[in-house]
């Protein structure tokens, strides 16, 4: 059974059967500190302690900054709770944006950029079974 929550700047969907986070960033704004800080206490609230994977939709217009960037690859709380990262992109614009995150800032979890949501779902569900095999490293 799906579980959905709609907050200001994001709608979370939660998969328990899959594991994966669908978090739907709204269209239209700028991903600063601020935002970003409330962003993840949406994934707190909603996931708890939950280890899992997500899918973070960007669609095709939200802007961030390198400071907002830098905040989420340093969080904490998904460093220790996130298995998996799959980037979500609908436009040129975001795919560049988004590369140039995962290039330059090298997240420590396993991130990958997709401009299909069903190969994204592909990829992250492989992990399950890395997971479930005992393999810890990707």
């Amino acid at each position: 059974m799906l579980q959905t929550k709609e907050y200001p700047l994001a709608t979370l969907e939660y998969s328990p059967q899959k594991n994966i986070l669908v978090y739907r960033v709204k269209q239209d704004i700028t991903i600063d500190i601020n935002e970003i800080k409330e962003m993840i206490s949406y994934v707190q609230e909603f996931m708890g302690q939950t280890k899992h994977m997500a899918i973070i939709d960007f669609g095709a217009s939200v802007g961030s900054t390198t400071e907002g960037r830098k905040v989420y690859a340093e969080s904490q709380y998904l460093l220790e709770h996130r298995i998996a990262d799959a980037f979500l992109v609908r436009s040129l614009s975001m795919r560049l944006i988004a590369n140039f995150f995962i290039r330059v800032t090298k997240p420590k979890i396993p991130t990958r950029l997709f401009t299909s949501e069903v190969e994204a779902f592909k990829w992250l569900e492989g992990f399950k079974d890395k997971l479930r095999n005992g393999n810890k490293t990707f």
